[in-house]
C-alpha cells in the first residue's frame, strides 16, 4: 500500500468517526438543589450556586426521597433533590414532500421554466433526473416535458433534524425532624386548706362549762390547802 493510500485510508476513518459521534452521543449533567415549595407539578427549588429555579415536573414523575418513591406534591421544603440528567442526542434524516402543479413554458437540459399556480414563473436548474412528474394523470420522465404541459411535480427533499431524548433520575433526602420540645413538668398540687370537723348537731356547750367550772374547784381546793400549811 501506498503512502497515499495509507494517508487517505486514515483520513476517511476519522471521517467516519467524526460522523458517529455527530450521529449520537449521550451526555450525563448533574444538578442539585434544595426544595423550597411546590405547587402542583411546579417545583421552586435553590440550586446550588444560589439562584432560584422554578421547573414543571411531567405527570407522573417520581422523585426517590430515602428510598422512598415520593411525587412531586409530596415533597418537603428544605428537601436536597439530586438530578441526573441523561441526554441521548441524534441526528436524524426527515423527508418532507411538496406537489408542486404549473404549466411548462420550456425545457432546456436539466432546466425547466414554469407557470406555477400563482402566475409566477420559475426558473428551476439542475432538475434531478428522477424526479416524480405527473401530466394528465399519467406519469412523465423530465425528458418528457414539453411547452404548454400541465404537470405536477412531487419534491421529496431530506434535511437532518437534531433530536434530543432526556432521561432523568431525580434522588432526594429529606429534611432532619426537628426535635421534640422537653415535656413541661407538672404543676405542683395546690396545698387543701384545713377544715376543724364540726359539732354533731346534737352537741351543746354544757358540757365545756361543766370541765371548766370542775377545774376551778379544783384549783380553789388547792390553794386552801397550801394556806394551811
Amino acid at each position: 500500500m501506498s503512502r497515499f493510500s495509507k494517508v487517505f485510508l486514515i483520513a476517511a476513518v476519522v471521517i467516519m468517526v467524526g460522523a458517529g459521534a455527530v450521529m449520537a452521543q449521550t451526555t450525563h449533567e448533574i444538578k442539585q438543589g434544595t426544595v423550597v415549595t411546590t405547587h402542583g407539578n411546579d417545583l421552586v427549588v435553590k440550586m446550588a450556586d444560589g439562584t432560584t429555579r422554578q421547573v414543571t415536573v411531567q405527570e407522573g414523575f417520581m422523585f426517590d426521597v430515602d428510598g422512598v418513591p415520593t411525587a412531586v406534591g409530596d415533597l418537603k421544603p428544605g428537601t436536597v433533590l439530586t438530578a441526573d440528567v441523561k441526554t441521548n442526542r441524534q441526528v436524524i434524516d426527515v423527508q418532507t414532500e411538496e406537489i408542486r402543479k404549473g404549466k411548462v413554458i420550456n425545457r432546456v437540459g436539466q432546466t425547466v421554466i414554469i407557470r406555477n399556480e400563482n402566475g409566477e414563473v420559475k426558473k428551476y436548474h439542475e432538475v434531478p433526473e428522477d424526479i416524480v412528474l405527473t401530466s394528465n394523470g399519467k406519469p412523465v420522465t423530465l425528458w418528457d416535458l414539453n411547452p404548454g404541459m400541465n404537470v405536477t411535480a412531487t419534491i421529496v427533499s431530506t434535511r437532518e433534524e437534531i433530536v434530543d431524548e432526556r432521561e432523568i433520575t431525580a434522588t432526594g433526602t429529606a429534611p432532619a425532624a426537628a426535635p421534640k420540645p422537653a415535656p413541661k413538668p407538672a404543676p405542683a398540687p395546690k396545698p387543701v386548706p384545713y377544715t376543724a370537723p364540726a359539732l354533731p348537731s346534737t352537741g351543746s356547750q354544757l358540757p365545756l362549762v361543766g370541765l371548766t367550772g370542775l377545774l376551778m374547784i379544783v384549783i380553789g381546793l388547792g390553794i386552801g390547802i397550801i394556806r394551811r400549811f
